[in-house]
């Protein structure tokens, strides 16, 4: 699999490159994503991200760090972090802006290391890839929980996507999953990700052993929530 995503950042950081990434969502074009997004600033960052953040204590464990954003926050804020990317070149982009604990590998191989708090933003309970995925990757991150400690993310409703896309054969896909195509700097990637609403995200944690609250919502569409055992 190529990475777009990594690339794009790897661009943006070391190169100055604008780097736009064409996006189209189960076949459906999007408005293009600069790899600017992944640098943003708190001031930048939407409402429950910035609750995201405020909630964080002790050891934390960023999963799915991208370009920093969070963990760089965090860390300024006196928290020890350990930032998880599977992107080796995203991983370097890392370690330039000044992220003092990175962690190259796939969530699912960490083992044997607890964390007070694991953060799951920008939609990263897709990062399961399905609704199964999701229910493995919960019980995953629950055996990296400390006692007392919370999983927190952030999730999306995706129905309004799917009543724009009606005119699509979606009977067979489970309604929270989709297939993203991404395209930049000559490369290009396609993968499936998943939205689960509460409803589904509770089920799924109920299903991994964990309690569900939801803490907010940004819009009608997108909340903040947290899992614990």
């Amino acid at each position: 699999m190529q990475d777009v995503i990594g690339e794009s950042l790897r661009l943006f950081y070391f190169e100055n490159s604008p780097s736009l990434i064409s996006l189209a969502i189960d076949g459906i074009e999007q408005e293009p994503m600069s790899a600017a997004y992944f640098f943003r600033t708190e001031e930048e960052m939407n409402d429950a991200e910035q609750w995201a953040l405020s909630l964080c204590r002790g050891r934390v464990l960023d999963v799915g760090a991208g370009a920093g954003c969070h963990a760089l926050i965090l860390q300024q804020r006196g928290l020890q972090v350990v930032a998880a990317e599977q992107s080796s070149k995203a991983c370097e982009v890392l370690s330039a802006r000044g992220v003092h604990h990175v962690l190259n590998s796939d969530i699912m191989r960490v083992r044997e290391e607890l964390f007070d708090t694991i953060l799951l933003l920008m939609n990263g309970f897709g990062i399961g890839r399905s609704e199964q995925g999701v229910v493995d990757l919960l019980r995953h991150l629950k055996t990296l929980l400390s006692p007392g400690g919370k999983i927190i993310g952030d999730s999306t409703d995706i129905r309004y996507f799917r009543e724009e896309s009606i005119e699509l054969n979606l009977s067979d896909i489970p309604s929270s999953e989709v297939v993203f195509e991404l395209h930049a700097n000559g490369m290009s990637e396609r993968f499936s990700w998943v939205y689960p609403n509460e409803a589904l995200l509770e089920a799924l944690a109920e299903e991994a052993g964990l309690k569900f609250r939801v803490l907010m919502y940004s819009d009608e569409f997108h909340f903040l929530c947290e899992m614990f055992v």
